[in-house]
């Protein structure tokens, strides 16, 4: 009996020593997949799609944080992340980002997300995160009875960085720029060739919005000229012009 009881006793602790190092292997440590998707709508009366070609996941970097704001990770690429990374216990943010704010021009989008999530002992916490337009959007827009007027007109997009984008006539591209103040400078001359200069400073530039400068000739009216600048359809401006209307308007 004894012999029996001592068997008993030394399997009991065999078994306690194998859960206690199978535990050990993952005690306190768990992972984490991404899941990543792009919207590529700017703030407008309709949030309409801004119709761009999405990247695709391997063109975006991933930065895992802790909670304490530290990098614990970065990647050129999602596809080199390997959800088989272990990490502690914790709460942790992911970002996601592709292109750069900074680099202000026509058609440069640059998408940026990031989300929250925990990770739990020995699981796999499926963490989703949404890269959105982290730029400001510019266009500006002349109407045909500003065009009929103006034979010839041109302006320049001024960021806050000092990064100039020309828009001649026609130009109809989008420029994209860091979320921050700006400024449309630009001059129309006439078919008589009087010329009228424009300088106007938009602020609270926010991101992932679509903002319109719209340059019209008194509403296509025939009559005394005055030049109406809109930005997102609210009167900023208007500017009388010293002659008359011809009947092309």
């Amino acid at each position: 009996m004894t012999k029996f009881k001592t068997l008993a006793l030394l399997f009991a602790v065999a078994l306690t020593s194998v859960g206690c190092s199978e535990e050990g292997l993952e005690s306190g440590r768990g992972r984490m997949s991404v899941a990543l998707s792009t919207n590529d709508s700017a703030i407008e009366l309709s949030r309409a799609s801004l119709g761009l070609t999405k990247p695709a996941a391997a063109d975006f970097a991933l930065t895992i944080s802790d909670a304490t704001n530290e990098i614990i990770g970065e990647w050129t690429s999602l596809t080199d992340y390997d959800e088989n990374t272990l990490y502690d216990v914790g709460n942790y943010t992911a970002k996601v980002k592709c292109g750069n704010t900074l680099n202000e021009a026509f058609e440069t989008p640059c998408f940026e997300g990031s989300s929250e999530y925990a990770i739990v002992d020995d699981q796999t916490t499926f963490v989703k995160v949404i890269a959105f337009v982290a730029n400001a959007v510019v266009k500006i827009e002349c109407t045909d009875a500003f065009k009929n007027y103006f034979n010839d007109y041109s302006f320049t997009l001024i960021t806050a960085s000092d990064t100039k984008i020309p828009f001649v006539a026609g130009e109809t591209r989008r420029a994209f720029i860091e979320p921050n103040t700006f400024t449309v400078e630009g001059s129309a001359k006439t078919q008589t060739g009087a010329t009228i200069n424009f300088d106007e400073t938009f602020s609270n530039i926010v991101a992932k919005t679509l903002y319109t400068v719209k340059f019209d000739v008194n509403s296509g009216n025939v009559g005394s000229a005055t030049v109406t600048v809109t930005f997102n359809d609210e009167v900023v401006e208007e500017i009388p012009v010293d002659i008359e209307l011809s009947d092309e308007i």
